[in-house]
């Protein structure tokens, strides 16, 4: 069985963050490492950020890579700029498939602050990557460009691209207009526009989580790059329409979907 690592913050009410990365892995047969790089407490009104000390990211990392072979190594919010440098130097220490989803989680600071910290993963991380899987809105910040529809979305490829992660694909999910969720992927041979039915709940965070973690397992597996994408994109739309609501307005998807016996019924 592979091995794979996710470095990522921690989710209160599981639906995002490491949670749903080692519940993906495990969903897709391979098994889940962790290195926590903060704490997040999800309130119907405000999320709160409780970021860990650099020192014990690092603990964390060095315990991990001294005893497992690792196959796969999904990085989701790291939060400073210490913590890329930290985890930028174990990358170079490894040649296994690296999925950088950039969360972008500014809960205080300036706006340069901010930006040193985009440019720190655009520099340190996208050149290390084997695919980065932004949204629309941090595809948007790597890229300087406003997307609002398909042509832009290829356009903010090519100059993510051009970053230095040779595979990139954008998250467009329900922010496009139109009755279809459409995410661009762009690999050093083509462009393929990936298209699935909107749909209608709420029952979507951790959507991009998983996503993004279910390409890590299946590359860790030896699955091509457009292969782990399309696969995962379907495994987060069934994750989705059989996701567990919480409270009255909010909810999260279900990564365990696919095998309910009663799936299918609640198509």
């Amino acid at each position: 069985m592979e091995n794979v690592l996710t470095i990522a913050g921690s989710d209160s009410l599981a639906g995002g963050g490491l949670q749903a990365d080692l519940k993906t892995f495990e969903e897709m047969d391979t098994f889940g490492f962790s290195a926590i790089t903060s704490v997040i407490d999800i309130f119907p009104q405000e999320v709160k950020m409780t970021s860990l000390a650099p020192e014990l990211l690092e603990q964390q990392l060095a315990s991990i890579f001294d005893q497992v072979n690792l196959s796969g190594i999904k990085i989701g919010l790291l939060g400073n700029i210490e913590m890329v440098g930290i985890v930028s130097r174990y990358l170079e220490k490894t040649a296994v498939p690296v999925v950088v989803d950039p969360v972008f989680f500014f809960k205080e600071g300036s706006l340069d602050s901010q930006n040193s910290y985009i440019e720190a993963v655009k520099q340190k991380l996208l050149p290390k990557a084997t695919i980065t899987t932004p949204n629309l809105l941090e595809a948007q910040q790597l890229s300087g460009i406003k997307i609002d529809n398909v042509e832009k979305l290829a356009e903010a490829a090519k100059m993510i691209q051009a970053l230095g992660c040779p595979n990139v694909v954008i998250k467009g999910g329900t922010r496009l207009a139109g009755q279809t969720a459409v995410d661009y992927l762009l690999t050093e041979d083509n462009g393929y526009l990936l298209e699935d039915n909107k749909v209608k709940t709420t029952t979507i965070n951790g959507a991009g989580c998983t996503f993004s973690a279910g390409i890590t397992a299946l590359l860790a597996r030896g699955t091509s790059v457009i292969g782990a994408v399309k696969k995962s994109k379907a495994f987060v739309h069934e994750a989705i329409v059989d996701g567990v609501r919480i409270g009255n307005s909010s909810g999260s998807v279900y990564q365990g979907a696919a095998r309910r016996e009663d799936h299918d019924a609640k198509k």
